[in-house]
């Protein structure tokens, strides 16, 4: 077995977690993927990876060579891609992190269409809300809404989402609808644990407004079915409650206020060289949304 081969066969099992997920994603057999690897640090001379009975972990060494080997690897696609002459057939797995309402209205879309002209391109997306380590855990290109500041990623805006207050209507029937920010003060709120503020505004006016939080959560799709059964007044982007909007579930209150949108950015990670197969659906998603409406809202369709 050549040496590219087992570079490939370390970031196969670095990547999939475990010895027998990757010689399934490569066609091997088990103790093939484990010869590979114990003759990759005969050569080397050192330990990648120490391994117990269930579990493994990268030792500083293999951290270092598996950044190198992506690079490696990478260079290589892109060498062959360019020698075929063929841009635009691309194959291999791609693995996105994404907040998930974002992902379901917005982005699914988008790599439906990516994956149409791509067939043979394979996508894992990780639906969270937290900002996700992308060389740590993998991720080839991520997408957060609101402020981010890493240094370490190259990032590229590609929209924004508005943020507005709703209610149920079966809450107003019951509690009234506020007409200013100060009627706040008396109603049950649906808190997102990441803005422990709301940030209103009106005529030029700023209002920051600690919530009266009936429930806390750290998920925007939970938090919009507590506002849709009557728990409170909650404040989400208009993407995430526009379908119930539409629907009579949810009615926006206090329409004169408005807040600064959230942007919503992508993101690869600086000092780990892209494949071509990433970078070519980096920049689909990019263009796709940034030649559309600003507010992601826009762009939904039920």
């Amino acid at each position: 077995m050549d040496k590219f081969r087992r570079m490939e066969i370390f970031v196969a099992v670095v990547e999939a977690g475990q010895l027998t997920r990757a010689a399934q994603n490569m066609g091997l057999s088990k103790s093939a993927i484990s010869h590979a690897l114990s003759d990759l640090e005969s050569y080397l001379d050192l330990r990648l990876l120490n391994r117990d009975v269930r579990s493994w972990q990268l030792t500083d060494a293999g951290s270092l060579y598996y950044k190198q080997c992506k690079k490696i690897i990478a260079d290589v696609e892109e060498m062959e891609d360019i020698a075929r002459g063929d841009m635009h057939n691309l194959s291999g797995l791609i693995r996105i992190s994404a907040p998930d309402t974002f992902a379901s209205y917005t982005l699914t879309p988008v790599l439906s269409k990516f994956m149409a002209i791509h067939p043979d391109i394979i996508i894992e997306i990780n639906l969270t809300e937290r900002h996700v380590d992308l060389i740590e855990e993998r991720v080839d290109l991520a997408f957060r809404t609101g402020h981010s500041k890493d240094s370490t990623l190259i990032a590229q805006k590609i929209g924004e989402a508005h943020v507005s207050l709703f209610a149920s209507p079966d809450y107003i029937k019951k509690h009234g609808e506020p007409k200013s920010h100060l009627d706040l003060r008396h109603h049950k709120c649906i808190q997102y644990t990441r803005s422990p503020q709301w940030r209103l505004k009106k005529d030029g006016k700023d209002y920051n407004f600690v919530p009266n939080s009936h429930v806390l959560t750290d998920s925007g799709e939970t938090m919009r079915e507590f506002c849709i059964r009557g728990q409170g007044i909650a404040a989400m982007p208009t993407m995430l409650a526009e379908f119930a909007v539409k629907k009579g579930r949810l009615v926006p209150v206090l329409k004169d206020y408005k807040s600064d949108p959230m942007p919503i950015t992508a993101f690869r990670a600086k000092g780990n060289r892209a494949t071509n197969r990433v970078l070519r659906l980096s920049d689909f998603v990019i263009s796709e949304l940034t030649s559309r409406k600003k507010d992601m809202a826009e762009l939904i369709d039920y």
